[in-house]
């Protein structure tokens, strides 16, 4: 044994240095105190507690919750939705192309499903493609005041994105039985689309050769019906309703708000009277003019219209004329962009008797075809079919 301060070798047994007197003590007989281990706190004891009963929970929880997201499960909650018309939980389950008009919104509004009368239902089969991509689930059902059962089919995809980052997200395939896929929508040039308060993008129009249409091609449109809201180039707005059921729709009709409507009967009473009052005194075109000008305004077929009017009314020796009635027929929009209105007009006039110098009075009723320009109000820019004939007799 070696001292451990001299380093001298000593007798086995010896337990002091015979050199130096240093204590000898045997490295393996050396004991290092241990150090006293703490007791557990009673609020560590707590969260050990409660991390083992949350792993446990958490556990069993994933469990249940995967069975929520088999293709039966999610098949069986959009067979339910279906049969229930609930559109807002629908249109969580299918599977759609995302633009602005597949919004859930858009879908509530537009998509109408009977609501039927179900009395039981059972998911009686499930089969999941080879490479776990697809399913197809099988669901009897039956229907108040029917004793045979029905069977549907639903298909569906798994979405790469999974449901809480961990299970399966199934979706269903019908969603594109919901949907018409590019979509045209022809309306009058230059004017913006609305639908369902939406605007249809410029992206979205396609080259077209004619002068008085534009057609819009919309990627994606749930089957329904919709508003839709059209306004002109001048400004005028008119409202419609499209039906998305097929390959496309035209809205080549123009319907007037009702106080645009009113708006439009004082324009044709004020401007016809003008007319006729014009015509009756003798007037050119020129000396009325002014009264029917405005910003940029091209008059040219109103003045042509009404040289030859005038000259007419000349012949036929009319003294007054008014109208008493009139019913808007008609709206279309020129290639122009114009307002072209049929109207039926009922008015009372009177005329110099063909044969003495009395006045015959009288009433008729006949159609006319005005075209007005709109800027902050109506404004007449053509017309034909005003009455040029007048009984005398």
């Amino acid at each position: 044994m070696f001292c451990p301060k001299c380093g001298k070798k000593n007798k086995e047994e010896a337990q002091f240095c015979e050199f130096c007197g240093e204590k000898i003590v045997e490295e393996s007989k050396v004991v290092l105190p241990s150090k006293p281990k703490k007791p557990l706190s009673k609020k560590n004891k707590i969260i050990i507690v409660v991390v083992v009963a949350v792993v446990l929970i958490l556990g069993g929880g994933g469990i249940i919750l995967s069975d929520n997201y088999t293709p039966s499960k999610v098949a069986e909650g959009y067979f339910v939705a279906l049969m229930n018309d609930d559109t807002n939980k629908l249109y969580d389950y299918i599977d759609i192309p995302n633009n602005e008009f597949t919004s859930k919104e858009i879908f509530n509004k537009v998509v109408d499903n009977d609501d039927k009368d179900l009395v039981n239902y059972q998911v009686v089969g499930e089969q999941v493609s080879n490479d776990g991509l697809s399913a197809q689930v099988k669901i009897s059902y039956t229907l108040e005041g029917r004793q045979t059962p029905l069977e549907k089919t639903i298909y569906l995809v798994k979405d790469k994105k999974n449901k809480m980052l961990i299970f399966d997200n199934w979706k269903i395939s019908e969603g594109s039985s919901l949907l018409e896929e590019d979509y045209e929508i022809t309306v009058f040039k230059g004017s913006t689309l609305k639908l369902e308060g939406v605007e249809v993008s410029s992206k979205y129009k396609k080259d077209s050769d004619t002068a008085k249409y534009d057609t819009y091609v919309i990627p994606a449109l749930f089957k329904g019906n919709y508003n839709a809201q059209l306004t002109l180039e001048n400004g005028l707005t008119t409202e419609a309703k499209i039906d998305v059921s097929g390959y496309s729709s035209t809205i080549n009709t123009f319907e007037l708000s009702d106080k645009d409507e009113k708006s439009l009967e004082n324009s044709i009473k004020d401007n016809v009277a003008k007319l006729y009052k014009s015509a009756i005194d003798s007037k050119s075109f020129g000396d009325i003019k002014k009264d029917f000008e405005y910003k940029d305004s091209d008059l040219s077929d109103l003045e042509d219209a009404y040289d030859s009017f005038a000259k007419s009314i000349k012949n036929n020796e009319l003294k007054s004329y008014e109208i008493t009635d009139l019913d808007i027929d008609r709206l279309s929009i020129t290639e122009d962009g114009y307002l072209y209105v049929t109207v039926s007009l009922e008015y009372k006039y009177s005329v110099k008797d063909y044969f003495s110098e009395d006045i015959v009075s009288k009433s008729d009723d006949d159609t006319a075809y005005l075209t007005f320009d709109y800027d902050n109000g109506f404004k007449l820019v053509d017309m034909t079919s005003l009455a040029t004939y007048f009984s005398r007799f």
